[in-house]
């Protein structure tokens, strides 16, 4: 009797189990039915939001769902990713953002409120590449002038960054080590504020992204990448004159980890149909940016490639942790 009961209570238990299975499965397969929430962590109206608003117009189209924006700025992108850290991994919050919350938040910040495993990459979209610029009457003419000045007087060429561990301010220290000269780096709170003493003067030059400098009275000496970019096409790559490249703003999607496999890779797909479309070309374009897919692959082995490098570079620029 006991034996016939259990026997019973088994096959109710797993035939629960195949039915949850099963709807799990559908649901992942209709994915997705329902709106998609994508967190920008930082400010509306800044160069990211512009891009995730461009980009969810086009995805939005490729999935037949709204994709919807909601900024969570706050501590260089770290609350976003902690609210998408949190999140349930469903396919139905997603993020869109540099990768620096991972790459260089973690070397700045004593506390950080998630981990980079809570963290899946989906794919990439953009890199917001960095460049080098002076005031048009600036005494600096060229990337070699600067460098020959910098040599000659180390530590007083100041430079402005748009904060410690930024991708401008990182790119030019790894400048500094490999190629043993010395700037004065001035931290600000973003691009604005640096472009505004470099246009007064306080700066002898700044590291600012290509999106902002494109259209100024700025001379670009170079970008920060390791080829032209189509925005400034007569601008050398830092590389042509032997200095490294530090990888760029990594710009992508991400997901809570834990997200089924089926619904990383219908956003992935989704993701590549939209990188590949004219209509998104285009729009960015006139963003001064540039698309750069990468599939969830490529660009999480980017990410942990870019992560490896700052690991062994912020250490040595003595900054002080939050």
């Amino acid at each position: 009797m006991m034996n016939s009961l259990l026997t019973r209570s088994m096959g109710a238990l797993m035939l629960t189990m195949g039915l949850c299975a099963t709807a799990s499965a559908q649901t992942e397969a209709n994915y997705p039915t329902r709106n998609i929430e994508v967190i920008v962590p930082y400010a509306a109206g800044g160069g990211v939001d512009v891009m995730a608003r461009t980009f969810a117009d086009e995805a939005s189209r490729a999935m037949g769902q709204q994709w919807v924006i909601l900024n969570r700025e706050g501590a260089g992108g770290v609350i976003g990713f902690s609210t998408l850290a949190r999140a349930k991994p469903d396919g139905y919050t997603i993020a869109f953002s540099p990768a620096s919350p991972m790459t260089n938040a973690p070397f700045i910040n004593a506390n950080m409120p998630f981990r980079n495993d809570q963290i899946e990459p989906v794919c990439q979209v953009f890199e917001n590449v960095f460049a080098i610029a002076v005031k048009p009457d600036s005494p600096i003419k060229s990337f070699p002038d600067l460098m020959e000045k910098a040599k000659a007087q180390p530590g007083r060429l100041a430079f402005g960054h748009a904060g410690p561990a930024s991708v401008g301010h990182l790119s030019l220290a790894l400048i500094e080590r490999e190629t043993r000269v010395k700037f004065n780096q001035v931290p600000y709170r973003g691009d604005s504020p640096a472009m505004n003493d470099l246009m007064s003067g306080t700066l002898d030059f700044a590291a600012l992204g290509v999106g902002t400098l494109a259209g100024k009275n700025v001379r670009v000496l170079a970008v920060l990448s390791a080829k032209r970019h189509p925005a400034l096409p007569d601008v050398p790559s830092i590389t042509e004159f032997g200095a490294p490249a530090n990888s760029q703003g990594l710009n992508g999607l991400y997901v809570p980890a834990g997200t089924p496999k089926p619904v990383i890779e219908r956003i992935e797909a989704a993701c590549q149909k939209v990188a590949a479309s004219p209509a998104f070309a285009d729009r960015v374009a006139k963003q001064s940016q540039v698309v750069s897919f990468l599939n969830a692959q490529a660009f999480k082995s980017l990410i942990n490639k870019t992560y490896a490098t700052h690991e062994g570079l912020v250490p040595g620029l003595s900054l002080n942790k939050n």
